[in-house]
């Protein structure tokens, strides 16, 4: 079930038509989380091969919708993980990060030869590839922080780019963090929204850093994204991801945090979680301890003949 389901989305002919957004209201309830689609992102997962996600999938019992690996503006398109992931029936998530060029430079055309490379590279995957540009905007860890006149011309350049070399397949993800930082009107995630028309997913980012970071705190899942959730949902129809989620070990039970996560039912339009599962800031792992393990494995317990599909 869980891989027809992705099939499905993958067979999609135009953004808005593949990701068909029910109207929601306060009052309506979605399915429990643990019904969504499933991604990890996993270090060095995608790069030469697969094994490491494979490994991670056999750990919990089922295998992942969604794929999700990092690259940089330095780094040319590179079709074989794109390749690698469609071929294996799973869902390819690509947040593509400009560390060292500016978003004006960008809208300004200083990097058209670069854009096009990658769109005609995503114009010959056999199959829907997700792009995460800008990830996190709102954020002032980002160096493309602080400009969003000029990232909302930045992405709406890209994005034009892409429709010129008929790469139809790719599918924008806008993806801010949960909170503003600074917390500024100038800096609100809205500001950096560019447009219904170039963003076919909205995403979030959000992390319980627990203990780890004592003036945030622990914090339940549905604390952490519910009033993002709503700012974002307000900015168009699209399905929600939650591009970037995963729970510290100190400062209370991740073992339970993950259990209600998948239990919640909060947000209606939440279409995929994909988990951050690297050992970092913090221990986000989901083999950060047996508990959380066997946390994952009930909560996303499935027929052994879905893990053996792939």
């Amino acid at each position: 079930m869980v891989l027809l389901i992705a099939l499905s989305l993958l067979g999609g002919c135009s953004s808005h038509d593949a990701v068909d957004a029910p109207a929601t209201t306060d009052a309506r309830r979605a399915p429990p989380v643990g019904s969504a689609l499933v991604g990890a992102y996993v270090p060095h997962g995608v790069w030469r091969e697969l094994t490491p996600l494979v490994t991670l999938e056999e750990a919990i019992g089922r295998p992942f919708d969604v794929a999700h690996w990092f690259t940089s503006w330095d780094d040319p398109f590179d079709p074989q993980p794109v390749q690698a992931v469609l071929d294996s029936g799973r869902i390819p998530l690509v947040t593509w990060q400009p560390h060292r060029q500016d978003v004006r430079d960008i809208a300004a055309g200083a990097y058209d030869d670069y854009v096009r490379s990658w769109a005609r590279g995503v114009a010959a995957a056999p199959g829907p590839v997700y792009i995460r540009p800008f990830p996190e905007m709102n954020g002032d860890w980002v160096s493309w922080n602080g400009d969003p006149e000029g990232l909302r011309a930045a992405w709406r350049r890209i994005a034009g780019i892409f429709e010129r070399e008929h790469a139809h397949n790719v599918r924008w993800v806008f993806g801010p963090n949960v909170t503003d930082e600074p917390r500024t009107d100038a800096n609100a995630m809205e500001r950096y929204y560019p447009g219904d028309d170039v963003v076919d997913v909205l995403a979030l980012s959000g992390y319980n850093w627990g203990s780890t970071r004592e003036y945030i705190g622990w914090r339940s899942f549905e604390q952490i994204f519910d009033h993002a959730y709503h700012r974002i949902t307000a900015l168009g129809d699209q399905h929600v991801w939650l591009a970037e989620i995963a729970s510290s070990e100190e400062g209370g039970d991740k073992a339970a945090w993950v259990a209600e996560m998948f239990a919640s039912s909060a947000f209606a339009r939440l279409e995929a979680i994909v988990w951050f599962d690297e050992h970092k800031e913090a221990d986000w792992r989901i083999r950060s301890s047996p508990d959380v393990l066997a946390a994952f494995r009930m909560a996303l317990r499935t027929d052994d003949s879905v893990v053996a599909a792939r």
